[in-house]
């Protein structure tokens, strides 16, 4: 393995460890789990991913789609001031901007 594949793979690994168990799952439906626990095997087709948006400069169509949820932070519900966003989207997308 190349130095700069091996960097690549350290990072992942990094970035998968200091991830927090049992969140909820992006609009993928597959848990963080299965990409932290998924061998060696699932980290590369992820690099392999990660290198190919590098190569080509572009994100996959995929990752611009998000849904944003509003979350009741607490006071009355009929004020809007009262509400705070959270953005729903794929897992791999945290990985990247990480």
């Amino acid at each position: 393995m190349e130095t700069v594949d091996r960097i690549k793979t350290e990072v992942l690994n990094k970035v998968l460890k200091h991830a927090k168990n049992r969140k909820s799952c992006g609009l993928d439906n597959l848990p963080l789990e299965l990409q932290k626990f998924g061998g060696n095997e699932l980290k590369m087709h992820i690099l392999e991913l990660f290198s190919n948006i590098t190569d080509k400069n572009q994100m996959p169509q995929e990752w611009e789609t998000g849904m944003v949820i509003n979350i009741h932070k607490g006071g009355t519900k009929s004020k809007c001031e009262n509400y705070g966003e959270l953005l729903y989207c794929l897992q791999l997308t945290d990985y990247w901007e990480t």
